[in-house]
């Protein structure tokens, strides 16, 4: 028994020292938190951004990263910022946010042009030690008037 309470106490303990601390649900400024400079620092605790809808899905002949593929892609730019043309297929694009397919519903009828208020967290995708892109993994998105 002596030895069971100790283990709950190391377990406990172990459990606080990992805790993430995560500052007050805050809005940052859309460019920093998509800059694959900066988007590493908003992994583990989320934010807001305020963005533009531009479209959905991801790029055509582009890999999906694995951790997201079963995400619903859909494409943002800054508040009257600019779109970007791919290397690969000239194709106009923005940057990339996902949602759980199950709250898709909230993208899905969105127009180009509709400011959104977006939470989220980051994800960057590295190939072989290079980090590619940042996608933002919304958990809840709202449309501001």
């Amino acid at each position: 028994m002596k030895y069971l309470f100790i283990l709950i106490i190391l377990s406990f303990g172990l459990n606080t020292i990992n805790a993430q601390d995560c500052p007050e649900l805050q809005i940052e400024s859309y460019k920093k938190v998509m800059s694959s400079a900066f988007a590493k620092d908003y992994k583990d605790c989320p934010v807001i951004i305020e963005a533009e809808y531009l479209k959905g899905g991801y790029l055509k002949n582009y890999r999906k990263p694995k951790k997201l593929k079963k995400m619903y892609f859909f494409q943002c730019i800054s508040i009257g910022g600019e779109t970007k043309t791919a290397a690969i297929t000239n194709e106009v694009s923005g940057d990339f946010f996902v949602i759980d397919k199950k709250m898709a519903d909230k993208v899905l009828d969105l127009k180009k042009g509709q400011k959104l208020k977006i939470t989220g967290k980051t994800f960057v995708q590295n190939y072989f030690g290079t980090e590619l892109s940042a996608f933002l993994i919304v958990s809840d998105i709202e449309i501001i008037k």
